[in-house]
Protein backbone atom coordinates (compact mmCIF):
# COMPACT_ATOMS: atom_id res chain seq x y z
CA UNK A 1 0.00 0.00 0.00
CA UNK A 2 1.29 3.36 -1.01
CA UNK A 3 1.39 6.32 1.43
CA UNK A 4 1.70 10.18 0.43
CA UNK A 5 2.72 12.42 3.10
CA UNK A 6 4.57 15.89 3.23
CA UNK A 7 8.47 15.66 2.73
CA UNK A 8 10.65 16.66 5.58
CA UNK A 9 14.31 17.41 5.97
CA UNK A 10 14.70 13.88 6.82
CA UNK A 11 13.74 13.29 3.29
CA UNK A 12 16.50 14.81 0.89
CA UNK A 13 18.45 11.95 0.59
CA UNK A 14 16.85 9.88 -0.35
CA UNK A 15 14.67 12.34 -2.46
CA UNK A 16 18.09 13.21 -4.29
CA UNK A 17 19.06 9.05 -4.40
CA UNK A 18 15.57 8.38 -5.93
CA UNK A 19 15.88 11.65 -8.38
CA UNK A 20 19.85 11.00 -9.79
CA UNK A 21 18.60 7.42 -9.77
CA UNK A 22 16.08 8.38 -12.52
CA UNK A 23 17.92 11.40 -14.38
CA UNK A 24 20.98 8.43 -14.38
CA UNK A 25 18.61 5.64 -16.44
CA UNK A 26 15.83 8.42 -18.23
CA UNK A 27 18.37 11.05 -19.41
CA UNK A 28 21.19 9.74 -20.50
CA UNK A 29 21.59 10.92 -24.35
CA UNK A 30 19.98 14.21 -23.27
CA UNK A 31 22.31 15.12 -20.18
CA UNK A 32 26.08 14.33 -20.73
CA UNK A 33 27.11 10.92 -19.48
CA UNK A 34 30.04 12.77 -17.33
CA UNK A 35 27.56 15.03 -15.31
CA UNK A 36 24.92 11.37 -15.16
CA UNK A 37 28.10 9.34 -13.87
CA UNK A 38 29.94 11.55 -11.85
CA UNK A 39 28.09 14.69 -10.39
CA UNK A 40 24.29 14.47 -10.51
CA UNK A 41 24.08 12.27 -6.68
CA UNK A 42 26.39 15.07 -5.20
CA UNK A 43 24.46 17.53 -7.08
CA UNK A 44 20.97 16.62 -6.18
CA UNK A 45 21.96 15.99 -2.55
CA UNK A 46 22.75 19.54 -2.13
CA UNK A 47 19.65 20.71 -4.16
CA UNK A 48 17.28 19.23 -2.31
CA UNK A 49 18.92 19.67 1.19
CA UNK A 50 18.98 23.04 0.56
CA UNK A 51 15.27 23.12 -1.47
CA UNK A 52 13.60 21.20 1.82
CA UNK A 53 15.74 23.66 4.32
CA UNK A 54 14.41 26.84 2.78
CA UNK A 55 11.32 26.15 0.92
CA UNK A 56 10.01 28.62 -0.87
CA UNK A 57 6.49 30.02 0.52
CA UNK A 58 4.76 28.45 -2.44
CA UNK A 59 6.45 24.91 -2.74
CA UNK A 60 5.15 21.83 -1.79
CA UNK A 61 6.62 18.47 -1.64
CA UNK A 62 5.25 15.24 -1.04
CA UNK A 63 6.99 11.69 -0.50
CA UNK A 64 5.25 8.41 -1.58
CA UNK A 65 6.10 5.69 0.50
CA UNK A 66 5.99 1.55 0.46
CA UNK A 67 6.77 0.07 3.61
CA UNK A 68 9.83 2.13 4.91
CA UNK A 69 10.83 3.17 1.84
CA UNK A 70 10.33 6.15 -0.35
CA UNK A 71 9.09 4.86 -4.24
CA UNK A 72 8.29 8.46 -5.46
CA UNK A 73 8.07 12.13 -4.77
CA UNK A 74 6.26 15.31 -6.49
CA UNK A 75 7.23 18.86 -6.21
CA UNK A 76 4.67 21.66 -6.55
CA UNK A 77 5.47 25.55 -6.72
CA UNK A 78 1.90 26.97 -6.40
CA UNK A 79 0.61 29.86 -8.62
CA UNK A 80 4.00 30.12 -10.73
CA UNK A 81 2.82 31.26 -13.44
CA UNK A 82 0.00 33.76 -14.05
CA UNK A 83 -0.93 32.06 -17.44
CA UNK A 84 -0.48 28.77 -16.80
CA UNK A 85 -0.88 28.20 -12.80
CA UNK A 86 1.11 25.91 -10.40
CA UNK A 87 4.63 24.26 -11.57
CA UNK A 88 4.80 20.42 -11.21
CA UNK A 89 8.67 21.04 -11.05
CA UNK A 90 9.19 17.49 -9.86
CA UNK A 91 7.07 14.06 -10.50
CA UNK A 92 9.60 11.16 -9.87
CA UNK A 93 8.67 7.05 -9.35
CA UNK A 94 11.25 4.92 -8.82
CA UNK A 95 12.09 2.89 -12.05
CA UNK A 96 11.46 -0.58 -9.79
CA UNK A 97 7.98 0.90 -9.44
CA UNK A 98 6.89 2.29 -13.00
CA UNK A 99 3.86 1.71 -14.07
CA UNK A 100 1.88 0.60 -10.93
CA UNK A 101 -0.28 3.75 -10.51
CA UNK A 102 2.06 5.42 -7.82
CA UNK A 103 2.84 8.61 -10.59
CA UNK A 104 -0.89 8.70 -11.61
CA UNK A 105 -1.31 8.93 -7.91
CA UNK A 106 0.79 11.70 -6.95
CA UNK A 107 -0.72 13.66 -9.88
CA UNK A 108 -3.87 13.19 -8.18
CA UNK A 109 -2.91 14.48 -5.31
CA UNK A 110 -0.97 17.10 -6.89
CA UNK A 111 -4.06 18.27 -8.27
CA UNK A 112 -6.07 18.10 -4.76
CA UNK A 113 -3.76 20.28 -3.32
CA UNK A 114 -4.58 22.68 -6.32
CA UNK A 115 -7.87 22.86 -5.77
CA UNK A 116 -7.47 23.46 -2.03
CA UNK A 117 -4.82 25.86 -1.94
CA UNK A 118 -4.00 27.57 -5.21
CA UNK A 119 -5.49 30.67 -6.53
CA UNK A 120 -6.32 28.99 -10.10
CA UNK A 121 -6.62 25.34 -10.84
CA UNK A 122 -4.30 25.41 -13.92
CA UNK A 123 -0.93 23.05 -13.30
CA UNK A 124 2.01 22.63 -15.85
CA UNK A 125 5.10 21.43 -16.32
CA UNK A 126 8.10 20.99 -18.36
CA UNK A 127 9.31 17.34 -19.63
CA UNK A 128 12.35 16.61 -22.17
CA UNK A 129 11.15 16.20 -25.61
CA UNK A 130 13.08 12.65 -25.59
CA UNK A 131 11.39 11.54 -22.58
CA UNK A 132 8.90 10.56 -24.64
CA UNK A 133 7.31 7.49 -21.97
CA UNK A 134 6.76 10.65 -19.30
CA UNK A 135 5.08 12.47 -22.59
CA UNK A 136 2.75 9.74 -23.17
CA UNK A 137 2.06 9.64 -19.56
CA UNK A 138 0.97 12.71 -19.18
CA UNK A 139 -0.87 12.72 -22.66
CA UNK A 140 -3.01 10.02 -20.93
CA UNK A 141 -3.52 11.98 -17.90
CA UNK A 142 -5.00 14.78 -19.75
CA UNK A 143 -1.93 17.56 -19.98
CA UNK A 144 -2.44 19.38 -23.38
CA UNK A 145 1.09 20.01 -25.72
CA UNK A 146 1.89 23.61 -25.53
CA UNK A 147 4.98 24.56 -26.95
CA UNK A 148 8.35 23.03 -27.46
CA UNK A 149 11.40 25.33 -26.57
CA UNK A 150 14.51 25.25 -26.20
CA UNK A 151 16.20 24.48 -22.90
CA UNK A 152 19.76 25.42 -21.17
CA UNK A 153 20.97 22.06 -18.92
CA UNK A 154 22.14 21.66 -15.76
CA UNK A 155 25.92 20.36 -17.27
CA UNK A 156 25.97 22.76 -19.48
CA UNK A 157 23.89 20.66 -22.63
CA UNK A 158 21.06 21.71 -24.63
CA UNK A 159 17.92 20.00 -24.75
CA UNK A 160 14.19 20.82 -26.17
CA UNK A 161 11.40 20.45 -23.50
CA UNK A 162 7.84 20.54 -23.63
CA UNK A 163 5.30 22.48 -21.78
CA UNK A 164 2.29 20.19 -21.27
CA UNK A 165 -0.77 21.92 -19.16
CA UNK A 166 -3.92 21.61 -17.45
CA UNK A 167 -6.45 23.83 -18.00
CA UNK A 168 -8.45 22.56 -15.01
CA UNK A 169 -6.41 20.06 -12.79
CA UNK A 170 -10.07 18.69 -11.26
CA UNK A 171 -10.04 16.84 -14.91
CA UNK A 172 -6.74 14.74 -13.14
CA UNK A 173 -9.33 13.49 -10.35
CA UNK A 174 -11.73 11.82 -12.81
CA UNK A 175 -9.56 11.05 -15.52
CA UNK A 176 -8.95 6.97 -15.99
Amino acid sequence: MIHLRPATIDDYKSIASLHANNWQHTYRGILSDHYLDNEVTDERIKFWKERLENPAVNQITIVAMMSEQMVGFSCLLLNDDEQYGTLLDNLHVSIHVQKSGIGKLLMQDCAKTILAKASNHKLYLWVFEANQNARTVYEKLGGQHIETIDHDNWDGTKAKVCRYAWQDVGSLLTNN
